[in-house]
């Protein structure tokens, strides 16, 4: 991945541990910095000092333009510095986009190193032997541990975590004492003295609308605000404008509004051929008259990428997350295109995180309920949620979800999605939960502000979304479509990546799954019940069990880890 590599000493001042041959460096006294990048939106990426800092930012800023103009500043380099006199750390909330990055005072020494709102970027961070290692993969702090003489082991609790969840809680990592950096946090580091706060915090967002008309109209405004600046920026470096399209309802409040603003993305949708996400999505770009690719998953062949996807997520998801999307993105051409638009996350935070009844299912969701009880999810972090919303939203969006981002900037350029602005997510955060249930604001924002939308059908109900007793309808005629297809063998029909399926009637992909466990699962042996509840989860479990499975053995292989 793409991003900065920090040391504060012993570092080897001119070895390129990352691999990527697109690298500046910077040594200051005993610091050494170093910037892996690609050139796309060059003139938003910082990487230099001046007398009284080292400063570096990596990735998009979407509001720079705005910034620029509101503190009369001509340079992107002046303006960090300004905003950083003038509010210290906290400058870091007024930035919109998908960034990391850093600052360095000379002076005090003191170094803060920050990741954006809604953690799209990976930074992770070890301290030890007096060292500290801040770099954007897991693999560049694993070899500089190792170069100290100091073990990589396990982390046991973590591994559980993927296990249950399929991806990492909080600040974990799979290996014991390497932390990642979370949405709005950022590190602090003088002395010998390491500290992790926050400057910028969901958790703090008040539910404050209960009635319906205000949220529709916050909404609806957030949202095309958060759009225009997607799009403008693509414009503004001369990009040609790419988006998602689905059968959802999230890809296509993206496309259809930003067309309704002048905008003509390319679009594409990945899928098994003939399911509901390519029938729906080509007929929404055909009517739009927008460009349309479609690339067919058949077959599932992208499941056996293991190695490369692990590469990408540093063992944080589980590893077929995002794969199918790393196999449609290498189907393109994305030289001429800016940001990669989507409608990500859109249902999750206009109701899919609010349970029925008292908000009390923070551990819903779960992949596999086998170690549950093993998992130890502390009672007390939980308690310091605002609700099951906020919890889901960083647990299952942040860590989990962003998955997608990490496959895309692997792509070289940036995820990007209005519902993934922070404006937008305090709105819809601040909308009390009776208004969310089953999506209702969603169905009643489409159909009050942009009943265009819900001319076509949504995939996950099979119905369109002009009706919200509809939502509800759907969980039943879901159940009975879903035992036709499995009475009739119709399997391939169940869903946009029919995993199952794939793996019944694709002997390569078993073979690989079966070749791949039987190999590393000696690596468990020095602990008996790992070894024993991993085997057992394997040889038991779902198609989903067993890549997880083989996801906690690359990573334990690929980082050569102590049990």
């Amino acid at each position: 991945m793409y991003g900065f590599y920090i040391q504060n000493s012993g570092v080897e001042q001119n070895k390129d541990k990352s691999g990527f041959e697109n690298s500046e460096q910077i040594n200051y006294i005993d610091y050494s910095f170093r910037y892996f990048k690609f050139n796309k939106f060059q003139e938003d990426k910082i990487f230099t000092q001046t007398e009284k800092y080292v400063v570096g930012i990596d990735g998009v800023i979407l509001n720079k333009k705005s910034l620029l103009k509101n503190y009369a500043v001509k340079g992107f380099v002046g303006l960090i510095l300004l905003l950083y006199e003038k509010e210290k750390i906290n400058f870091v909330s007024k930035l919109k986009g998908v960034f990391s990055g850093f600052i360095f005072e000379k002076e005090s020494k003191n170094l803060f190193s920050f990741n954006d709102k809604v953690a799209t970027k990976q930074v992770f961070y070890s301290y030890f032997k007096g060292n500290l290692v801040i770099a954007p993969t897991l693999e560049s702090i694993v070899r500089a541990r190792e170069e100290a003489g100091v073990t990589n082991s396990l982390h046991v609790e973590a591994t559980y975590n993927m296990l249950t969840f399929g991806g990492m809680i909080e600040n974990q990592t799979l290996v014991q004492d390497i932390f990642k950096l979370g949405a709005g946090e950022y590190l602090k580091f003088n002395d010998n003295k390491l500290e992790v706060n926050k400057y910028f915090d969901f958790n703090e967002v008040e539910i404050s609308i209960t009635d319906k008309k205000t949220a529709i109209k916050r909404l609806d405004e957030a949202f095309i605000e958060a759009l225009k600046l997607e799009y403008e920026k693509d414009k503004e470096y001369n990009y040609k404008p790419i988006a998602t399209l689905s059968g959802g309802l999230d890809s296509r409040m993206n496309v259809m509004l930003a067309k309704n603003m002048g905008y003509k993305p390319l679009t594409y949708c990945f899928s098994q051929s003939n399911y509901a996400d390519e029938k729906i999505a080509q007929k929404i770009a055909k009517d739009l008259n927008l460009d349309f690719k479609f690339i067919p998953l058949d077959g599932g062949n992208y499941l056996k990428n293991l190695s490369e996807m692990i590469a990408i997520n540093s063992g944080l998801q589980l590893y077929h997350g995002s794969a199918h999307y790393n196999y449609a993105l290498q189907q393109l051409d994305l030289s001429s295109y800016g940001l990669m638009h989507t409608g990500q996350i859109g249902d999750g935070i206009l109701g899919g995180f609010v349970s029925e009844g008292e908000n009390n299912n923070y551990l819903l969701n779960t992949i596999s309920n086998r170690f549950l009880k093993k998992t130890k999810i502390n009672q007390s972090k939980l308690g310091s949620y605002r609700d099951e919303e906020v919890f889901k939203l960083y647990q299952r969006v942040f860590n989990l979800a962003n998955f997608g981002s990490y496959v895309v900037e692997h792509n070289q350029t940036y995820l990007v999605s209005p519902f993934l602005d922070d404006d937008v997510i305090q709105v819809a955060f601040s909308i009390h939960p009776d208004l969310k249930h089953n999506q209702n604001i969603y169905i009643d924002w489409i159909n009050q502000l942009h009943p265009e939308v819900a001319k076509y059908k949504w995939e996950r109900t099979g119905f369109r979304p002009d009706k919200k007793w509809k939502t509800r309808f759907s969980r039943y005629t879901n159940k009975l479509k879903k035992e036709y297809f499995i009475f009739t063998n119709q399997k391939d029909k169940l869903s946009m990546n029919p995993l199952e399926y794939w793996y019944d009637t694709n002997n390569t992909i078993k073979e690989f799954y079966t070749r791949s466990f039987n190999e590393n699962i000696g690596l468990l042996a020095r602990n008996n019940e790992l070894f024993t509840d991993v085997a057992s989860m394997f040889k038991e479990g779902s198609f989903t069990e067993k890549a997880v499975v083989l996801t906690l053995l690359e990573v334990i292989k690929k980082y050569k880890l102590q049990i």
